[in-house]
């Protein structure tokens, strides 16, 4: 594998505690909205790699300034790809982000549409390892079966792009035709080609509960 290979980085802010349904939720969000509005190079699209790296909050503030980003619910910064070679001084020193404190409560739900993500049991090790697979699942979902579901996705979109995690059904979603499954390219923790997580076309959410 080259060096310089193409990379979207993941900035999350030390110190904020969220759930890996936060975590994956906001990271699918903002990979799409980061490509639909910076665009993505061919070459990156060919091996779409995404690394998650942790900042205090003044750093955090500091990527935010300097770089052309979107951020999610205040702790997640998303980066347009770019070559290894191209990252900035800042972002060469952060260190790689694996977990976050937990809240005392989950969040609230909502009834706007959710993509719902689904982890493959036994694979996932770390959150900033579930964030970078969410981001691939919901790229794929989009450009896969957005065409078929644009209304839905539309929709999704109005809402803020929420999410939803599935505590369990990879069975059940693995062939359903509104589902997408990444196969992980094997840079960290799983061999190549490991299915690790699915994403769902957009929902009311909640309804795919069993």
């Amino acid at each position: 594998m080259s060096d310089d290979t193409w990379v979207m980085y993941y900035v999350v802010r030390s110190g904020v505690p969220f759930s890996l349904e936060r975590a994956m939720a906001s990271a699918g969000a903002a990979a799409v909205e980061c490509v639909e509005r910076f665009g993505a190079d061919g070459r990156w699209r060919e091996r779409p790699r995404k690394v998650a790296l942790r900042a205090d909050e003044a750093e955090f503030a500091q990527v935010q300034e300097e770089q052309p980003c979107v951020v999610q619910q205040a702790f997640l910064i998303c980066l347009p790809p770019r070559r290894r070679s191209e990252r900035s001084l800042l972002l060469e020193a952060l260190r790689p982000f694996t977990d976050a404190p937990r809240p005392k409560e989950e969040e609230p739900g909502t009834a706007s549409p959710t993509m719902a993500y689904v982890i493959r049991p036994g694979v996932m090790r770390t959150a900033g390892k579930a964030m970078a697979q969410a981001g691939h699942a919901a790229l794929m979902c989009v450009e896969e079966l957005g065409d078929r579901y644009a209304e839905r996705f539309e929709a999704w979109k109005q809402a803020g792009r929420p999410g939803e995690l599935l505590s369990e059904g990879w069975e059940r979603y693995r062939d359903d035709p509104e589902a997408v499954t990444v196969s992980d390219a094997g840079h960290t923790q799983v061999a190549p080609g490991t299915e690790t997580v699915i994403a769902l076309v957009p929902s009311s959410r909640g309804s795919r509960r069993a």
